[in-house]
């Protein structure tokens, strides 16, 4: 590393200072929701087979999650398309959803990660603005 180089934190993955960074916001969060999809899926796809008598994990292993996963698939693959409406669908879902889950469960939990998905949704959701502002390409639009 030379001498003028400066060091990276985890923010500077959520920043957004070029057509290039735009486009890495806007797949991560697309990513993101993959992610979040497949782990969902998990718990949906272990909700058919058990069950638990314990209410925070019952809560979680509910098969009509399969519907969250479909809805969290559709948004991640318009997220991945610059869709601008599919990101903030995305994060009103995330952060609605959260916050009813920890109304149910009577405390928040896993915030850390919670954190973590919003970054990437919200920087999505910016990247998603400053594509279609500054760096959408023109050349597709026919001439009139």
């Amino acid at each position: 590393m030379s001498m003028g180089a400066k060091k990276k934190s985890l923010l500077d993955a959520f920043s957004i200072t070029d057509r290039r960074s735009c486009e890495k916001a806007i797949r991560n969060g697309g990513i993101a929701a993959m992610v979040s999809a497949g782990i969902t899926a998990i718990f949906a796809g272990l909700g058919f087979i058990t069950s638990s008598s314990s209410k925070n994990l019952a809560y979680l292993l509910d098969p009509w999650l399969t519907v969250d996963v479909a809805l969290i698939v559709i948004l991640g693959i318009f997220i991945l398309r610059k869709s601008r409406v599919a990101s903030i669908l995305m994060l009103l879902y995330f952060v609605t959803s959260k916050g009813i889950m920890w109304y149910d469960m009577g405390k928040p939990q896993g915030l850390f990660m919670s954190a973590i998905f919003f970054l990437f949704y919200f920087t999505a959701m910016r990247g998603t603005y400053i594509w279609h502002k500054s760096y959408k390409d023109e050349s597709l639009v026919p001439f009139v």
